[in-house]
């Protein structure tokens, strides 16, 4: 079973809290262990941009991980298995090779 989205629509998709409340419980891991290695990283005012990437990465991530069929989907894609294609086919095929 998944966790759905409580996010209401004024919640910063950005807050890290809410990204990882949100999150299944599998991805929780993997995402402190980023948020803390951009955040560390972000002590540098260069380093502000990284950690605003990773927190926009793992909120995309809190919306594909609870659909359904994403890790299912993911496994597919990453055996080469399913209906999908690889892009440079795609790329082919929209190009009229």
């Amino acid at each position: 079973m998944t966790t759905q989205p409580t996010a209401s629509p004024e919640e910063d998709p950005l807050d890290p809290q809410r990204i990882l409340r949100e999150l299944p419980e599998r991805e929780r891991e993997n995402f402190l262990r980023q948020y803390r290695e951009a955040l560390d990283g972000a002590r540098d005012p260069a380093g502000w941009k990284h950690l605003r990437r990773i927190l926009r990465l793992w909120s995309w991530m809190v919306i594909a991980a609870n659909r359904p069929g994403h890790y299912e989907a993911r496994e597919q894609a990453l055996a080469g298995t399913g209906e999908g294609m690889l892009l440079e086919d795609y790329i082919g095929l929209r190009r009229g090779a």
